[in-house]
């Protein structure tokens, strides 16, 4: 079932193209601002999971310090460093200035961390899958956007189309008049109501043009472009019949729909966060190793060097039960996000069922549309007949052609909404980004 309605030739100045609907989706993928943010926030995550990774390494640190000193403890120490502390000529209690350079290496190796870092890493890791999943869902939304203002472009030029159409009927109505009056048989009124009529289709032909005008740039807009770039678009508004079935939409949308993939992920963290936890009751244990050289007068030298290695083991035996807290909210968290995932899995089945109803109101719409231009076409045909044998008024015969013009534009509006229900559909069921190009075939 398609309605066609005359092309009007539309030219827009300057170095502007023709564009598809595929080619406006992938320059707003592409050039989005959102988007683009959101993809250099996946690549923070992404080094982010890299530095957790890198606490799995060795750290390895050069050091150098230097420290002068009248305290007994330290003075003494400095001496001992560089092998000259005099034991029976140095007064313990007031043994003088002195200085030390240090100048070394410092290795530290975690060897087990009660799993903590591990699990840091599966955390971060996990947030740079959650970071892609949100990226993937305002990808769905950009490209809804972007449908919407392609097929509000290809709405604004059948409103053009029929606008036009609406002119050339009121051409040839006003042409009847001045036939009529020239026959004696109608009134110079007639012919003065007829151009009338004209201008007042005129009129709404450049309102329609300048919502054109606007809905290209709107479209501009949605891809990333500034408003005044100059574009054209492809195809027309037509009617292609689709059929769903509203329990596979809710199972496609349940599997498909970013947010719930997020979420799935978010309540995979919280048993990374639950690891973190218990990691607390468990043992921590490292070794560590340093080779130093010590100086008392200049940097960077030696008057005597060092080395030790050693291993080290910790347990948290008690901190005012802070760890036992931790664990028991690290376990609710995982009930809170259950939470989350069936409110989002609800509310997705009813923006589903609202997109499916939609679309089934849209696709009557266009039916009684389609059937409301058939009747208003076959309603002029006798009026124009009747007005001509001097049977009907003029005003009969341009409140008919108004109920054409109307009709034409209800038809249009069925169309677009119509169109646009169908994208709603595929963007509630989550199938958007692979079918988005059937919305023009």
């Amino acid at each position: 079932m398609r309605l066609k309605i005359a092309l009007l030739s539309l030219l827009v100045a300057g170095n502007a193209y023709g564009i598809t609907l595929d080619e406006a989706v992938k320059t707003a993928l592409e050039r989005n601002n959102q988007l683009k943010a959101q993809k250099i926030e996946v690549k923070e995550k992404q080094y982010d999971y890299k530095a957790a990774k890198a606490h799995l390494l060795p750290k390895v640190e050069l050091f150098t310090n230097y420290n002068k000193t009248t305290d007994p403890p330290y003075a003494i120490m400095n001496r001992m460093e560089v092998k000259k502390l005099d034991m029976y000529n140095t007064d313990f209690n007031d043994p003088g200035k002195s200085q030390l350079f240090k100048t070394g290496l410092k290795v530290e190796v975690p060897i087990w961390m009660g799993g903590k870092i591990r699990t840091a890493v599966d955390l971060t890791k996990k947030e740079v899958k959650a970071a892609k999943e949100r990226l993937k869902r305002d990808e769905n939304r950009v490209i809804l956007d972007v449908v919407k203002a392609y097929y509000g472009v290809l709405t604004a030029k059948a409103f053009v189309e029929t606008a036009q159409l609406a002119v050339r009927d009121a051409e040839r109505h006003l042409k009847d008049a001045e036939t009529v009056y020239k026959a004696g048989v109608g009134l110079k009124s007639d012919v003065l109501r007829a151009k009338v009529y004209l201008e007042q289709m005129r009129e709404n032909l450049v309102k329609a043009q300048s919502a054109y005008q606007v809905a290209l740039r709107a479209l501009n807009v949605a891809m990333g472009l500034y408003p005044n770039s100059e574009i054209t678009v492809e195809g027309d508004l037509t009617y292609r019949p689709y059929s769903f079935n509203l329990n596979s939409l809710i199972e496609e949308a349940l599997k498909n729909r970013p947010e719930l993939k997020e979420l799935q992920v978010r309540y995979q963290q919280t048993k990374d966060l639950e690891k973190l936890a218990k990691a607390e009751f468990l043992p921590h244990i490292g070794a560590f190793g340093e080779v130093f050289a010590a100086d008392s007068k200049v940097p960077w030298d030696k008057e005597n060097s060092s080395w030790m290695v050693g291993f080290q083991a910790t347990i948290n035996l008690f901190n005012g039960g802070a760890k036992f807290y931790k664990l028991r909210k690290s376990k609710l968290a995982s009930l809170k996000v259950k939470e989350y995932q069936e409110q989002a899995k609800k509310g997705i089945a009813f923006e589903v069922s609202k997109a499916y109803y939609d679309f089934l109101s849209a696709q009557k719409r266009v039916e009684l549309a389609k059937a409301a231009i058939e009747s208003a076409q076959e309603s002029l045909r006798i009026v124009e007949t009747r007005y001509k044998n001097g049977l009907a008024t003029i005003t009969e015969l341009l409140d008919t052609q108004t109920a054409l013009n109307q009709a034409r534009s209800n038809y249009v509006a069925a169309l677009s909404n119509y169109r646009m229900a169908v994208a709603q559909v595929y963007y509630a069921a989550g199938l958007l980004p692979k079918r988005y190009d059937e919305l023009v075939q």
